[in-house]
């Protein structure tokens, strides 16, 4: 590879980094390598290439000319047969995503044991949070976000939706009185997210449906939501596809108590092109094909909870 082709991948890791840092980060390089070389590359072509925007690194619009070039080299390389037998090589590469952890361990699980089959130079690293789309991550490939996005100069589109329902543990329910009616949950301290940190509309549901009801606990995580409600804590408002894995929860009125929330992957359209991203997308896409009766979860025609929520 040329030395001008490889500083035009290494121009196209820092857009998509956003900065010099994340891009030396992904690469193995150090930061001062990554600017000087940057400096140099705009010397050559007598013109800027990067401008900031905030605390980021965006592209000129002559950049964007050249990280496009970069974009067309990356795509070249990757459909050289260079793997055994004369086979195009497999898809390489760190694809760093943001996504709630109940989602990240379910529905990525599901989607990372097939791509490890397909295409196991792929790493994922994930943070996992339930949050609004932030504006400019830092080395992040995509955002799965709960709740359709107000984003700009961004790529939006929806991935599944799913159900959040209403819990309890047998010995929880066994230790109280009957609950009769879905407004008597109200009685019965909730587990659910931290009131104060959350920013995700759709997932403010107590308030408007339980604006009774007081917090037992609150915790960032609803994996342990679903720990929580299987010891006992209180009520949780669960993901379904959680709490039904869980095994031994009872939904309490699944036909008055059902609250449909989606799933949305935000990510910028040049970071949406790198070859490792897009595996993880069709990935993820095919998991939730897979998956999407689970994360709906309806509640069953017959068959369905008594009023006390104790027999399922």
């Amino acid at each position: 590879m040329s030395h001008g082709a490889d500083d035009l991948l290494l121009l196209l890791a820092v857009v998509r980094h956003g900065s010099y840092s994340g891009a030396a980060s992904a690469l193995g390089l150090s930061h001062t390598t990554v600017s000087r070389r940057m400096a140099g590359l705009e010397r050559t072509v007598g013109a800027r290439l990067l401008v900031r925007s905030g605390d980021m690194w965006e592209p000129t619009e002559l950049g964007r000319t050249f990280v496009a070039a970069g974009e067309e080299i990356e795509l070249a390389l990757g459909a050289l047969p260079l793997a055994p037998g004369g086979r195009g090589s497999s898809v390489s590469g760190v694809v760093r995503a943001i996504a709630p952890d109940g989602f990240g361990g379910v529905v990525m699980g599901a989607a990372m044991r097939r791509l490890i089959e397909e295409q196991p130079g792929v790493r994922l690293e994930m943070i996992n949070a339930a949050r609004r789309a932030q504006t400019n991550p830092v080395g992040i490939d995509l955002e799965v976000v709960v709740g359709r996005p107000d984003v700009s100069r961004k790529e939006a589109f929806h991935l599944a939706d799913y159900s959040l329902g209403v819990y309890a543990s047998p010995d929880y329910l066994a230790a109280h009185p009957a609950i009769e009616s879905p407004e008597q949950v109200q009685e019965h301290p909730l587990i659910y997210f931290v009131e104060s940190m959350q920013d995700v509309a759709e997932l403010a549901i107590p308030g408007t449906h339980f604006p009774r009801m007081r917090q037992g606990v609150g915790a960032t995580s609803s994996v342990v939501h679903v720990e929580l409600t299987r010891a006992g804590a209180g009520i949780g408002l669960l993901p379904c596809f959680l709490a039904e894995r869980a095994g031994d929860l009872v939904r309490l009125f699944p036909h008055e108590l059902t609250f449909p929330v989606s799933y949305w992957v935000v990510s910028r359209a040049d970071l949406l092109r790198r070859p490792a991203v897009q595996a993880v997308t069709a990935a993820i896409r095919a998991a939730v094909d897979d998956m999407r009766d689970e994360l709906i979860a309806a509640p069953r025609a017959t068959g369905a909870s008594t009023s006390t929520g104790r027999s399922r």
